[in-house]
Formats: C-alpha cells, structure tokens, sequence
C-alpha cells in the first residue's frame, strides 16, 4: 500500500507539504523553547527574583533536551531506516517527496495513460489522460499531448461502434468497419474491429421465414435489409417481412397538413418515395392506426370523441402519435380523446405494446407517467389499434365484447393482423373477408410472439413497390383514404 502511494505524483505532492510543514516545525519548536527559556531568566535576572532564576535553572535543563531532541529525533529516524532498510517503501516515499521526483511520476503516468488509451480507445481514459497531461512541467508534455490528439479520430470511432451497437444499428457498424479496415495503424484496427466483431456477435440476424408450397406466391424480392414474401391462400394473403433493423427500417408517412385531410395509402406512399428519393429501394406498405374521422359539423364516426377538440379531426386515434421520431401529439391529458392501445418497435428490434388505461384516470401525475413511458420507450413509430390479439406467444382474451375490436373472432370481416416472430422476422395477415381467429392461428404456427389487430374493414391496405420499379402496386384495399400509412424499406 506503501510503494502504492509513493508512485502516485498527487499524493506526493501533499505529503511534500506535510514533509514542509513538519521540517518547519522541527526546527521553530526548538527555537521558541529556547527563547522562551532565554527570555524568563532574563526576566526573572532584571527582577532580581532569586527563586524564579532557581526554577527556571531546574526547567533549563529538560527544556534544553526537549528542544535538541524535537530538532535530531527526524533525523536520526531517518538515518536509522536507511541504514536498516536502504530500499524500503518508506525511503523511496521520503526521497520521492521533491519537485523533480514528482514531475517525473506525473510524467510516467501520463505515459501510461496515453498507452491505455491505445489499448481501449476509450472517451474515459482519453480524458483522464489529458488530465494527466496537463500536469506534465518537462519539455515532453507537447510531444505527450500531440501523441494523444492522433488517437482522437479512433476515439470517436470507438464511441460510434458502441452508440451503433447499443441502437443494434448493424448499417452503422457495417459502416464504421469499412472506415476500419482503410486504418493503417494495425494495432488500433484491431482494438476497433474486436469491438464491432463483439457487437456483431450479441446482435444475431436469424434468417428470413420462407412460404410454404402450399401458397401461392404473389410477389417476392430479395435485397441485402430486406426480404419481401407476399403469398396468396384462400381469402387471405399472408406477408412475410425480413428485415435487418427493423427499428429503421420500418417507418410511417402521415397525411400533409396532419388532421386536414385523408390520402389513400398508395398515394401517400408515392408520395414518401419522391421526398425521401426511394424510387430504386424495395417498399411494402400497409394501413396502420385507427383514425378519427369527422366532418365540420360533427358528422361522422366516433361520437365520443373529438367534439371539444377539433384538431384531431383526421388523424390516427389516441392520445400520443410519434411519427420518424418526431411527438406529433401528446394529450395524454383530454379526457375526451378515446384511447386503444400503442404498439411500436424499440430501438432493439422488440414490438411493445402500451396500453393506455389513464383515459379515465384522473391523476393528472399518473396520466403524464403514462405518456412519459411510451416516449421514453424509444419507438420511431406509433401504431394504434383495438387490442392486441397475441402477448409472449400466447392469444389474449380480448375479444368484440371486452374491446374496441369490431365483430367476434370467428365474424368474417377486412382484417390487418400485424406480428413479430423475431429481432428480423415480422408478418401481415391481410384479408378483406376473413375471421380474426383464422389468421390468429396461422401466427401462432408461425412462432409469432406478439400480434396486433390494426385498423380493419375497408381500411385495409396492402402496397408493393420493387427496386426496380417505381410503380407501387396494390396487392389488396387501398380503396378509402387514410392519416397514415406504414411501410418497410431497405
């Protein structure tokens, strides 16, 4: 513990002022005994006070010996340990306590930490090295602070690499490997290239679930992030989804201006394509959310809501909408907004469900702990819906009698069934008349692990674009118009 603490400069530099302020000592006590002793016998001398010049003789002699002992004692303590002990921790410790001594250990530790930081590429130890640095009094402090700055690009690439694995953004990190891989300093590609190979291992990519022969396959396309397989059975067609991250991939395009008027999903979807340049990317679209739906005279569906609040007229039901990361609303306080339930996929490719019960609660607290959840939880996109139809690979009880879902489970109807098997794995079930408990079934065959029913009836959209097409085709639906439209890209 010793040899610990004589190696570190900080706490060197008290103990030389401790070593300082003791040495002051030792030679100020013996002074100001002798003085004081000198000053009493030439007091008590002056006085011609025979009895104190008698006591003050007696206490000479111990105050004499105190004063030369307080003054060698030190010394002889030291010239005993360095004979007995010549290389003892606590030598070094004593000879360590001086200016050069110390500049030297702030020197070698800061040598050190720059070599740490070659080692880790870490924003911490890069930071505690320019702070030891700065300590640094020789001439090789500048050389010291140049030999750091040229490991400040690596730095910051080990902190994309961990920021891209944290988000599972496997684009990214394939991104910063190519950035890698151009490094000519091979001891630092290496440290980068473990940390990204280390990501790439935690973040599995299962393979694409593939359509049986009994299906008839209606569209296929196959790119490096997404996968698309469309087959056709009986009356309902079933969409297999791979995609590589989904958390970015899958994305929403809303009606423009939000709330004042409605497009069909293919429209809007042509729309998207333009703006954000995807004409050579592989698109499929579906209708998402549930919507309000008013005229200016309070005609239309829904006649619980939005009559106190007109600017929710057109747009997707509940009291929170996020679209691309952006809170498009957020009135988790009106009373008067029905609420479903939120589903969304989180930034490590899960879908979560949220359901909103603060609807009729009426601690304003407890409404705001809600909403803060579902923001917080880190979803891109929010898609509201009835009820969910399958939690942990287990079919829930929600039902026409217990939700807002229209018809029972075995009522032939337009449905769009959305689930998640895997991190890559998700599936449409769309159908424009066909009973929610067959395409229930048909997920729980596939392993599906949670399920939703999003909007039905003559909603339903289903919309294919190729790569190598600009052409966005109906598969089924698309015939009323719509807030939103969902979508997969590359």
């Amino acid at each position: 513990m010793i040899l610990s603490i004589c190696s570190n400069p900080e706490i060197l530099e008290i103990l030389a002022i401790v070593k300082i302020i003791m040495t002051i000592i030792f030679i100020l006590v013996p002074i100001v005994l002798l003085f004081s002793l000198i000053f009493k016998f030439i007091g008590a001398a002056l006085k011609s006070d025979n009895d104190a010049i008698a006591t003050i003789k007696k206490r000479a002699v111990p105050s004499i010996i105190a004063a030369v002992l307080v003054f060698v004692v030190p010394t002889v303590v030291n010239l005993i340990v360095t004979i007995t002990f010549p290389n003892s921790e606590y030598t070094e410790c004593v000879n360590n306590t001086n200016s050069k001594s110390i500049d030297n250990l702030y020197y070698e530790a800061a040598v050190k930490s720059v070599e740490k930081v070659k080692k880790t590429l870490l924003k911490v130890d890069y930071y505690k090295a320019e702070s030891r640095i700065k300590k640094v009094k020789s001439d090789k402090k500048e050389e010291l602070s140049n030999d750091l700055l040229s490991l400040k690009e690596y730095v910051d690439i080990m902190s994309e690499i961990k920021s891209a694995g944290s988000q599972r953004n496997r684009k990214k990190l394939k991104e910063l490997q190519e950035e890698i891989d151009i490094i000519d300093k091979e001891d630092i590609k290496l440290v980068l290239s473990t940390q990204i190979e280390k990501y790439m291992e935690l973040l599995l990519v299962y393979d694409p679930i593939l359509p049986d022969s009994s299906e008839e396959i209606v569209k296929q396309e196959e790119t490096d992030t997404l996968k698309i397989y469309i087959t056709k059975k009986d009356k309902y067609y079933l969409t297999r989804i791979w995609a590589l991250n989904p958390y970015e991939q899958l994305n929403k395009r809303n009606a423009n201006p939000y709330g004042s008027k409605l497009e069909r999903p293919s429209e809007l979807l042509k729309k998207e394509v333009s703006e954000k340049n995807l004409d050579n990317q592989l698109i499929l679209g579906f209708n998402a959310s549930g919507f309000y739906l008013k005229d200016s005279n309070g005609n239309g569906y829904d006649t619980n809501c939005v009559d106190h609040n007109p600017k929710v007229n057109r747009t997707s039901v509940g009291t929170i909408v996020i679209t691309n990361g952006e809170v498009i609303r957020n009135e988790y306080n009106k009373g008067d907004l029905l609420t479903w339930f939120i589903t969304g996929v989180t930034e490590d490719n899960q879908m979560v469900v949220f359901e909103d019960k603060k609807i009729k609660e009426t601690n304003p607290t407890e409404k705001k702990a809600w909403a803060d959840s579902v923001i917080n939880s880190g979803i891109r996109n929010t898609y509201t819906f009835a009820a969910p139809i399958i939690m942990d690979g287990q079919k829930t009880n929600y039902n026409s009698s217990n939700s807002r879902m229209p018809g029972g489970n075995e009522t032939p109807k337009g449905l769009q069934l959305f689930c998640q098997i895997n991190d890559n794995n998700f599936v449409l079930f769309t159908s424009g008349y066909e009973t929610r408990n067959k395409g229930i079934n048909l997920f729980l065959n596939l392993g599906c692990k949670t399920a939703v029913n999003l909007d039905g009836g003559g909603s339903i959209a289903l919309i294919f674009k190729s790569s190598n097409s600009s052409q966005i085709d109906t598969i089924v639906g698309n015939g009323r118009s719509l807030p939103e439209v969902g979508y997969f890209s590359e």
